[in-house]
C-alpha cells in the first residue's frame, strides 16, 4: 500500500477532474488525481474501431457558446469538423414517412403551431431561472412540484406537437418526461442557452466534432502531469478532521490538506465518508438518478445516404430508430451513422442480446434508407447505464422536489472536501463544458480557504 502526501487529491480523471488537475499545475501547487477507470475520461470514451474508424461512444458534440471547451481545442490545435446537416431529415409517424428540411420536422399546421408555441413558452420561462441558485426564482416551489410531462399535458393539445416534444426531451435529458421536474428541466435549458440550442445542429449543441475523438483532446491537456494520475484506483473512504483528508483506494493512501470529488451525485453514496456526509448531502445523493442513454453506431464504407440526397437524420415514433445523426468519421471517411436509444427506451434495449438489438436496427434503417442499409462493416453500441462508475448519462436529473429542497448542498463542501462534475455547473450543465466549469469552481474554492 503506497501513502502519498499532497496539497490537493482529486477524485475522478473525467473532464472536471482534469480541468481541476489543469487549474491547480498552472497555480503552482501539489496534486494527485486518483481514477476508477483504466483510463481518463469518465463520460467520454473515444474508440477505434476494427474496420478503422473512431466513434466517440460517450459525449461527442461541442456548441458555440461552450467557451472552456473552446479554449481547450485552441490550446491543444484540436481539428474540428462540423457534424453534416445538409439533404433531407426524414420524419416517420404511425407508419407515414415523410421529409423536411431544418431542425422543426414539416407537420400539420396545427401540431406546428402547437409544438412552436411550447418551445417558445419553455424559452421565456427558462430565461427566468437564476441559474447560480434556481430554487430562489419567485415561482421555485410550483414548478418543482410538478413534472415536466404535466406541463406538456396542461401546455400541448395535439398528438402529434406533444410527441415530438417528448422526443426532444429525451434525446436531451435521456430520460422521460415524468421523470423530472418542471424546475430542473427550466434550468437545464437556460444552462444551455435554450431548448432550441440543446436540440440543434446548426448553433446548438450538436454543432461541431472533434477529429479524433473528445479523448484525444483530453489526453494532449492532460499530458503535462499524466504523472499525478493514478488509474485502476477506485475511491473506498474519505476520512477528515480538522487538519487533513485522507482518501483510499486498495492502493493507495492519498493524504491531502483539501478534495476535489468530481463524481456524479449517485456515485458519491459508493464511498464510506468518516465522518459522515451531513443529511441533506446524504439525502440529496439519494435523489439525483443517472439519466439512460444507449448509442448505437452502424458504419459502412461510405455515407450513402449523403448521395441518395439524406442528412442522415431521423425523427421516429417507433423504438429504437427513434433520433439519428451522421457522425462520420471525418479522418477515415467511413460512414457513421448513430442511432440514440434513450429513456425507458435504453433500459429495455440494453436487455435484449446485441445480436438481436443490431437485427433491429438494421431492420429500421433499411425502411428508410433501403437495403443499402444493410451493408454495415461494422456494428458498435454502448450503454451507460451497465458503467460501474457512472451508473448512466448523461447526467444526473432532478425529480420533483429535490432542486428546492437540497440544491444549495450541491456545490456546498463538506470540511476538506469540494465537490465538482458537471452536474455542479452553472453554464452547460450536463455537458462537456459544464464540467471543465465545474472543476475550475471547486479550484477557486480550494485555493480562497487554503489561502
Amino acid at each position: 500500500m503506497e501513502t502519498i502526501q499532497t496539497d490537493i487529491v482529486i477524485i475522478g480523471a473525467g473532464y472536471a477532474g482534469i480541468a481541476a488537475a489543469k487549474k491547480l499545475l498552472e497555480k503552482g501547487k501539489d496534486f494527485v488525481v486518483v481514477e476508477a477507470r483504466d483510463r481518463i475520461g469518465g463520460r467520454t470514451h473515444t474508440q477505434t474501431l476494427d474496420c478503422g474508424a473512431t466513434i466517440d461512444v460517450g459525449a461527442q458534440w461541442i456548441g458555440p457558446t461552450q467557451h472552456h471547451i473552446w479554449k481547450w481545442v485552441k490550446e491543444t490545435n484540436t481539428e474540428t469538423y462540423d457534424t453534416y446537416d445538409s439533404g433531407k431529415n426524414i420524419l416517420s409517424w404511425k407508419n407515414k414517412i415523410s421529409t423536411y428540411k431544418g431542425t422543426i420536422p414539416k407537420i400539420d399546421p396545427i401540431s406546428l403551431i402547437d409544438l412552436g408555441l411550447a418551445i417558445d413558452k419553455i424559452n421565456k420561462l427558462c430565461k427566468q431561472i437564476p441559474l447560480e441558485a434556481p430554487w430562489s426564482h419567485p415561482k421555485a416551489k410550483e414548478f418543482d412540484s410538478i413534472t415536466l410531462h404535466s406541463w406538456i399535458e396542461k401546455n400541448m393539445f395535439t398528438k402529434k406537437a406533444k410527441h415530438l416534444f417528448n422526443i426532444g426531451v429525451e434525446t436531451v435529458f435521456a430520460a422521460e418526461s415524468h421523470e423530472i421536474s418542471l424546475l430542473h428541466a427550466l434550468f437545464y435549458c437556460h444552462s444551455g442557452d435554450n431548448m432550441e440550442a440543446l436540440i440543434s445542429i446548426a448553433n446548438g449543441a450538436q454543432q461541431t466534432l472533434l477529429k479524433g475523438g473528445t479523448h484525444g483532446m483530453l489526453q494532449k491537456v492532460a499530458l503535462p502531469f499524466q504523472d499525478k494520475i493514478y488509474l485502476n484506483n477506485p475511491v473506498l473512504k474519505i476520512t477528515q478532521d480538522e487538519n487533513i483528508v485522507v482518501v483510499e483506494t486498495e492502493n493507495v493512501i492519498v493524504k491531502a490538506k483539501k478534495c476535489i470529488a468530481t463524481l456524479p451525485p449517485t456515485l458519491l453514496s459508493t464511498i464510506k465518508f468518516h465522518p459522515i456526509l451531513p443529511q441533506r448531502k446524504a439525502q440529496l445523493i439519494q435523489r439525483v438518478p443517472m439519466g439512460a442513454a444507449m448509442k448505437c453506431f452502424c458504419i459502412y464504407d461510405t455515407p450513402f445516404w449523403r448521395k441518395l440526397g439524406f442528412s442522415g437524420q431521423i425523427v421516429s415514433d417507433t423504438s429504437p430508430v427513434k433520433v439519428t445523426f451522421d457522425c462520420t468519421d471525418a479522418v477515415t471517411d467511413k460512414g457513421v451513422l448513430l442511432v440514440f436509444v434513450e429513456g425507458n427506451n435504453a433500459r429495455n434495449f440494453i436487455e435484449l442480446p446485441e445480436a438481436v438489438r443490431k437485427e433491429k436496427v438494421l431492420s429500421e434503417l433499411v425502411k428508410y434508407f433501403g437495403n443499402e442499409a444493410k451493408n454495415i462493416i461494422e456494428y458498435k453500441d454502448k450503454c451507460w447505464t451497465e458503467e460501474e462508475f457512472s451508473r448512466g448519462c448523461y447526467a444526473g436529473n432532478m425529480p420533483t422536489g429535490v432542486l428546492t429542497q437540497f440544491g444549495k448542498s450541491l456545490r456546498e463542501p463538506f470540511m476538506h472536501v469540494h465537490f465538482a462534475g458537471t452536474e455542479t455547473a452553472m453554464r452547460w450543465n450536463g455537458y462537456m463544458d459544464g464540467a471543465i466549469e465545474s472543476g475550475f469552481r471547486a479550484v477557486d474554492e480550494v485555493l480562497k480557504t487554503l489561502s
